[in-house]
């Protein structure tokens, strides 16, 4: 009840000051529809969001978007599953951003998405002396947003060139306007 109360402060917050919404949601997509509907219209004045970490069915993704303005995030916890992977290949590449959600959510090796996955990094145990030419093993580090890429390239079939472009797009279309200034200047 508490999370339901606050959630909708935060989008009359986002609303007021004009933000865009960096939300989640797990395992209670009725509730957060039902909130997101009775807030449509500061939905509209915030300008819209990214519905982060998703891991939720084809069908939720397509209610989530259904409202416009909101964008699917993927990270690795958005391909852990071939019934995942499925849901994200069907995503629109105009409603996706990419994600990492440092520390957590990188691509594991059993993770479906994995596969797909070229580009590499050395690693080191946590009880080893980090150095800056390697990752802790099990963290997830922004430069490995280039593994999200992959693995939905993988997935779509598609060049990742050419959706590192569209989503690079959708990332400045969500937390930028078109002047290119910050939402809140």
């Amino acid at each position: 009840e508490t999370q339901r109360l606050y959630f909708e402060k935060q989008l009359s917050l986002a609303a007021e000051f004009r933000l865009p919404l960096f939300l989640h949601m797990r395992n209670a997509h009725s509730d957060f529809m039902a909130i997101l509907g009775r807030n449509r219209d500061k939905l509209k004045e915030c300008g819209g969001g990214v519905v982060h970490s998703f891991t939720g069915t084809l069908e939720e993704a397509h209610s989530i978007l259904a409202f416009g303005g909101l964008y699917i995030g993927v990270n690795g916890c958005s391909l852990k599953t071939e019934e995942n992977a499925e849901v994200v290949r069907q995503l629109p590449n105009d409603r996706i951003l990419l994600e990492t959600d440092c520390p957590w959510c990188g691509i594991r090796s059993s993770h479906a998405g994995h596969k797909h996955v070229s580009t590499k990094f050395p690693t080191v145990k946590k009880k080893e002396k980090w150095t800056a030419e390697s990752l802790i093993d099990g963290r997830c580090e922004p430069c490995q947003i280039s593994q999200v890429l992959e693995a939905i390239a993988g997935i779509k079939q598609e060049p990742k060139e050419k959706l590192a472009e569209i989503y690079y797009q959708n990332t400045l279309n969500v937390f930028f306007s078109r002047t290119g200034k910050t939402r809140t200047e």
